[in-house]
């Protein structure tokens, strides 16, 4: 549920972007800048770090096994990857558009580089957790070497 709702967000805050990149209107951009970085300083945090935990939990507990099949590896090195890219890159530049933008006063806005950095990279993670969660439903590439070795007597699992 929390990738799910991880997923979410993400496209909260590609639209938002847009929003913010496209708009003359100083009101709406430092509204739009400030939404972002009530996200992404709260929820985005909360499920992202809930979906990588709970992620290596559930593949623990259940016959998939952490690293006994791709699928898992594929998606958990996208669950790490856009994690840490979420909190120490793409944080600090919705932090700086915001502030720039609520630094604009009445004139128009002047987010900079930021909001186009915000543009290419917040759908960019939106694209890699939607990848995620369909090779999750899929399964694809069979098993590990880790797995093959782990494999049952029977065949089976």
């Amino acid at each position: 549920m929390t990738s799910v709702g991880w997923v979410g967000l993400s496209l909260s805050m590609a639209v938002l972007a847009v929003l913010g990149c496209t708009t003359e209107d100083a009101a709406v951009a430092k509204g739009v800048y400030y939404a972002m970085y009530v996200f992404d300083d709260t929820s985005v945090t909360v499920f992202s770090l809930t979906a990588a935990v709970t992620g290596i939990l559930l593949s623990c507990g259940t016959k998939w096994g952490l690293l006994l099949h791709w699928w898992i590896v594929v998606k958990w090195a996208i669950t790490l990857f856009t994690t840490v890219f979420a909190w120490f890159v793409i944080h600090p530049v919705v932090v700086t558009a915001s502030e720039r933008t609520a630094e604009a006063g009445g004139s128009p806005p002047k987010p900079g580089a930021a909001a186009d950095f915000l543009l290419w990279s917040v759908p960019l993670l939106f694209v890699l957790l939607t990848v995620a969660a369909v090779v999750s439903v899929y399964k694809p590439w069979g098993r590990t070497a880790r797995g093959r070795r782990a494999r049952p007597a029977n065949g089976r699992g």
